[in-house]
């Protein structure tokens, strides 16, 4: 079987992009399974071909973007193996490339899947220009494919709202065990030199976006006790986005709560995980998620979570492993409240939380599945 995933950029498992950490280990496992998994990604700023080792497990064949006019290298690269491949799976979202390739594999007869990345269930589809690309291009790329990829039960409905009615099927993103420091570089005392360091904290890792509901949370914040805010921080990992940094931290004071709210800017690798494993719990408020990374590496620090209904977590386990709010402010202070006065539960909510990650969400079990949906399609093509 091969599989050639098509992406933008050089599948940087360490990026603030989870679409890029999702291909990176998915290709690696696949191709521990025996799969020859291969990653061919359109890379801005390159002009021909050429190949990147990423290392010892993942290899990246970086392109060329493709437009109306030129830059058809990868297209021809499909069509010179159009006989040896069996799927292309793409990665790709909002870039127009992505709609020039697929109609070049739907015209050499190659099978293709796309996965979605939680992208069309979320409010910002419905945004801007996002509008108009959906009918110019974004839908008809759905309707392309022989089968859409969604990351969780949930993404389905959101699709067939967006307006796609064809094939779907759920398998959910995956940790890898390895992404954990070692124990000689865990520090369980990250933020000893910040001023929050005695304080409970709550942590969060996202690019702050508004549709992640960030300013829920700070309000969220602001109608607990005095007693209950007086050791509580509310710390925020991850890059700015739109300037919205500074307009949390005016929301914070404004509602007198800037106390509790800390933003750090973004940590990777090592730091990312030692602010976790030096932090008392995890929350996220968004209204749409596909299915996120960050909360797959709280469960792998056995972080008790406080987790929104639009987290799309509710499927993975019959098992109660994270607390659920609706996304209001009323509802996530009674989340925060509760965590705060029930520390006796909280330990054993983080245990039953990494649990589920090793019963059902490590990558080899997850790329067994997908090889599973794969080797399905093509069968059913036969």
């Amino acid at each position: 079987m091969k599989i050639i995933h098509i992406v933008h950029g050089k599948a940087n498992p360490a990026s603030a992009n989870g679409i890029s950490r999702v291909v990176y280990y998915l290709n690696k496992y696949e191709r521990l399974a025996g799969i020859d998994s291969q990653i061919w990604a359109i890379v801005d700023g390159v002009k021909h071909h050429e190949t990147y080792k990423r290392d010892e497990f993942v290899t990246v064949e970086c392109f060329p973007r493709v437009s109306l006019w030129g830059g058809q290298e990868i297209i021809n690269w499909i069509s010179k193996e159009r006989d040896s491949i069996d799927i292309v799976h793409f990665h790709l979202i909002w870039f127009y490339d992505k709609n020039i390739i697929m109609r070049a594999v739907k015209r050499l007869g190659i099978r293709s899947v796309v996965t979605t990345h939680g992208t069309y269930s979320n409010p910002h589809a419905y945004t801007g220009v996002r509008i108009i690309a959906r009918s110019l291009y974004e839908l008809n790329y759905l309707k392309m494919a022989d089968e859409c990829h969604i990351l969780a039960r949930e993404e389905g409905t959101g699709l067939r709202k967006y307006g796609y009615t064809g094939k779907s099927f759920v398998v959910y993103n995956g940790y890898d065990p390895s992404d954990m420091p070692s124990a000689e570089r865990i520090n369980r005392d990250f933020f000893k030199d910040y001023p929050f360091h005695n304080k409970t904290i709550l942590c969060m890792i996202s690019v702050l976006r508004s549709d992640k509901n960030i300013d829920l949370i700070i309000r969220a914040i602001s109608m607990l006790s005095d007693n209950q805010k007086r050791n509580l921080a509310f710390v925020l990992i991850g890059p700015d986005n739109k300037g919205n940094a500074a307009h949390f931290d005016a929301l914070a004071k404004q509602l007198g709560v800037s106390d509790n709210f800390y933003w750090i800017g973004p940590l990777y690798k090592d730091d990312k995980y030692n602010a976790m494993l030096s932090s008392d719990g995890y929350i996220m408020a968004s209204d749409s998620e596909g299915f996120s990374m960050s909360i797959i590496d709280a469960m792998a620090c056995s972080l008790p979570m406080i987790l929104t209904s639009g987290c799309n977590m509710k499927y993975i386990s019959d098992d109660k492993f994270y607390l659920m709010c609706e996304p209001y402010p009323q509802d996530l202070a009674h989340g925060i409240e509760y965590f705060l006065t029930h520390p006796q539960e909280m330990p054993m909510l983080g245990q039953k939380a990494k649990c589920v990650l090793e019963e059902k969400l490590y990558w080899d079990k997850i790329a067994h599945v997908m090889i599973d949906n794969y080797q399905r399609i093509i069968n059913t093509g036969d």
